[in-house]
């Protein structure tokens, strides 16, 4: 074992016997001095109270000072407890005396330990956190990053105290700035602490109790607000602090139990005009670790306009700049004449070049026109691979379940380069780094159930009778009712099989098995049709026929005289959704199409189908 393997087990040793200690010391507290404290307290005995506690005095003004002191050095276990808790033990000027004495000593052990005996202020995992916030700051000054960082109830005492400690502060007057910085907090906590002791006391109502609280609350988070405001955002880039807040709330609550991390990060420091980002899209969720990854280049996302037509929130995307909407596999000018705007605006662009959630965990199909974009940009172009997101939330499957994704930032092509580089050269830049498959890690495990529910909408055919439609899903297995084939689905999203290993290579066989007859295609649906023109709530319907075949797709209503037809080769894709519907744009209008209920399974096979066309006209 290396130097550096026994120093980190023995960071992690120490850190694990502080916290025994703390929570040994804690348990202590409440079951010697608090429990029976509060007890005399419900009993209206105010004289036996103050009695037992001034029986206790100096064990416990020390517990509770080791304790608050002790906490800062482990990290992870909240100050508030022991800060209420006091605030409920003893006088208020008391508690904040001896809390404030716990966070001088506290932070003193942290200085200590990182200036004297070397640790590792990394081990605690709030550093990432910390420097992001130092990399926002309009301060240059760590002593005041310190005061703002305290101030704001995000990151805990003991976190900023490491990386305080680990700036070379001259220790007086960090232990100054830890002393100081941290008095709005306690005092917030045991102010609580002393409500609620007047309130189990019986001389403080409910009302009383829920105001001072509210108002606690509130004094903090306005304070939060003036800090992140006037030191944390750019005026020239931000949406304002609300807009901002909701947007960190949004991307929390999205990636609950989601574990990002960001590779190659460092490379977006060193851009500081706009640029392109060019990504790869296997699942709904890609947008929440790219906004997360690129939240201080305050980017936009190129996005379906369906999005933008969502009542209030669609309104709220646009007006807040969050998205460009674009007309899905349609030529749309506009789209790029906003795209060339916000560029020359200073704003970064995210594109999904790929324009539809992957099927089966893999690249989809797309062309040449996104190099040709590029070229034409005269910025840099990002190009960044996200990884296992297809687990999270696949195009099939409705529930979110949690897991773990990657976001690497693979290539940074410069303008120059990508103005000299041939089209064709940047095509095969970009699809290499799109190319990602996720089923190439099968080291991630996923133990919830059902994760085949919904798969038998996509893995529509099966390979082995070559019936079609014959797969449903139960549970963890798919299994075709016509010649009772089985597949079941391993912790690792992998079949139990040799001869098909997963769904991405089960998607590519019924490509394989559609591929060899795509030629001879020649297929009619009847479909109910929804139709959407800009700027207008209300949508027509129709009803009729959708045909494609080998050269074109067509639709002919049977209630109007309603007909349109298309050359493969004149669009460029067919957007859907699984087991719902299918779409496309004609004469500016987006139709939906809604194949009979029984038979939407058929949705997915229509956009393979004229994938493998528009592939081999793209060959030709």
């Amino acid at each position: 074992m290396d130097n550096t393997k026994k120093k980190n087990l023995t960071e992690k040793a120490v850190l694990i016997s502080i916290t025994f200690i703390v929570i040994g010391l804690f348990i202590f507290f409440l079951s010697d001095m608090f429990i029976p404290f509060v007890k005399l307290e419900l009993a209206n005995d105010m004289d036996g109270a103050k009695e037992y506690l001034m029986s206790k005095g100096v064990v416990g003004y020390l517990t509770v000072a080791v304790v608050e002191a002790l906490q800062m050095v482990v990290v992870f276990i909240s100050a508030e407890f022991i800060q209420i808790t006091s605030g409920m033990s003893y006088p208020w000027w008391l508690a904040v005396i001896l809390c404030d004495c716990g966070v001088m000593i506290g932070s003193s052990i942290i200085y200590l330990l990182v200036n004297v005996f070397k640790f590792d202020s990394g081990i605690i995992g709030k550093k990432t956190d910390i420097e992001k916030y130092e990399r926002r700051s309009k301060t240059r000054s760590t002593v005041i990053l310190m005061y703002l960082l305290f101030i704001m109830p995000i990151i805990p005492f003991g976190a900023i105290c490491y990386y305080g400690s680990g700036k070379k502060l001259p220790y007086l007057r960090y232990l100054f700035t830890c002393a100081t910085g941290t008095i709005p907090s306690i005092v917030t906590s045991i102010v609580m602490g002393t409500a609620i002791k007047e309130f189990i006391a019986k001389s403080l109502p409910i009302w009383a109790l829920i105001l001072i609280i509210i108002f606690a609350a509130a004094i903090l988070f306005t304070l939060l607000a003036l800090v992140i405001k006037k030191f944390f955002i750019n005026p020239n880039t931000d949406k304002g602090f609300f807009t901002y807040l909701l947007e960190k709330l949004i991307i929390k609550a999205a990636l609950f139990k989601v574990k990002c991390r960001f590779i190659n990060k460092e490379a977006l420091d060193k851009l500081d005009g706009p640029f392109i980002c060019i990504a790869d899209h296997h699942s709904a969720y890609d947008v929440f670790p790219t906004q997360k990854l690129m939240e201080d280049k305050n980017p936009i996302f190129v996005c379906n306009e369906y999005y933008a037509r969502i009542p209030i929130f669609g309104k709220i995307l646009l007006k807040r700049g969050y998205i460009i909407k674009k007309k899905m596999f349609y030529r749309d000018m506009r789209c790029i004449k906003e795209i060339f705007s916000n560029l020359k605006n200073g704003r970064p662009v995210i594109i999904f070049p790929e324009g539809r959630l992957s099927t089966d965990g893999g690249p989809s199909y797309f062309d040449d026109g996104i190099a040709h974009l590029c070229e034409k940009a005269g910025v840099p172009v990002v190009l960044l691979q996200i990884r296992n997101n297809y687990f999270i939330k696949p195009k099939w499957r409705k529930a979110r379940f949690g897991g773990e994704c990657e976001a690497e930032i693979k290539r940074v092509i410069s303008k120059e380069e990508a103005a000299a580089t041939e089209r064709s050269e940047l095509y095969n830049m970009i699809r290499e780094v799109l190319s990602y498959n996720d089923f190439s890690n099968d080291a991630l495990t996923y133990r919830q159930p059902n994760k085949a529910k919904g798969l038998e909408n996509i893995l529509y055919l099966c390979p082995h009778c070559k019936t079609l439609y014959s797969n449903v899903s139960k549970g963890n297995r798919l299994v075709c009712t016509s010649c009772g084939k089985e597949y079941s689905i391993k912790s690792n999203y992998h079949f139990d099989d040799d001869s098909i290993k997963n769904i991405f290579e089960y998607y590519g066989k019924i490509k394989e098995i559609e591929r060899e007859s795509v030629g001879e295609t020649d297929l009619s649906v009847p479909v109910d049709v929804k139709i959407f023109t800009d700027g207008i709530k209300k949508y027509r319907v129709e009803k009729g026929v959708f045909t494609i075949t080998a050269a074109k797709v067509s639709f002919s209503s049977t209630v109007s005289d309603l007909y349109f037809e298309y050359p493969i080769q004149y669009l460029d894709g067919i957007a859907y959704s699984v087991n719902e519907e299918f779409e496309l744009y004609h004469n500016n209008e987006l139709y939906y199409f809604y194949p009979e209920k029984h038979n939407r399974k058929i949705c997915t096979r229509i956009a393979l189908i004229f994938e493998l066309l528009e592939e081999k006209s793209y060959e030709k």
